[in-house]
């Protein structure tokens, strides 16, 4: 089974990043991250072979000297024509690029390749699937508002799918 690990946002950022998903579904564009059942987040790895036990005790050691620290969403973006999602975007962060390198390096195993060293775009996923019309059409309907602030406050690494939660982390 597949895993992941992620960070969770804090309430006002989940607030407004389910309302855009509410948004999408009410427009009609699209669903399927309120279908996912999981609440906002940035994944930082996804592993498809992964001793899940092994890997958990690893991401103790990181996760235990993690503090909260912030984040900004800046607006919505893709990843270009045929990618089908659209996603927040977020503001550089080198907090954030140090927790996924300590990330993968204690995970061990091979994680998916968009989420490698100097692969990986964080991101905070508003809608998969799309086509590149509608794509567009959900740019459009969430470019107001922006940026949007917050922080991190947790870390979690689950088996997908569905998604059934291994470790939760708070971050202090």
């Amino acid at each position: 089974m597949a895993c992941a690990v992620s960070v969770l946002l804090s309430a006002g950022l989940t607030n407004a990043v389910s309302e855009h998903w509410h948004r999408l579904a009410d427009a009609g564009l699209s669903r399927s991250m309120l279908e996912l059942g999981y609440p906002p987040h940035i994944t930082l790895a996804v592993y498809d072979d992964l001793d899940a036990r092994v890997a958990a005790a690893a991401l103790d050691d990181v996760f235990r000297r993690v503090s909260r620290f912030e984040v900004t969403l800046t607006g919505v973006a893709t990843f270009g024509s045929g990618s089908g999602v659209c996603y927040a975007a977020l503001a550089p962060s080198p907090g954030l690029y140090r927790l996924h390198e300590a990330v993968l390096t204690a995970a061990g195993g091979t994680c998916r390749p968009h989420y490698q060293s100097g692969r990986w775009t964080p991101h905070c996923t508003l809608a998969t699937g799309l086509t590149d019309g509608d794509m567009a059409r959900a740019q459009d309907l969430l470019a107001q508002n922006w940026p949007l602030a917050g922080s991190f406050e947790a870390a979690e690494f689950v088996e997908f799918s569905p998604i059934v939660g291994i470790k939760r982390w708070a971050l202090y």
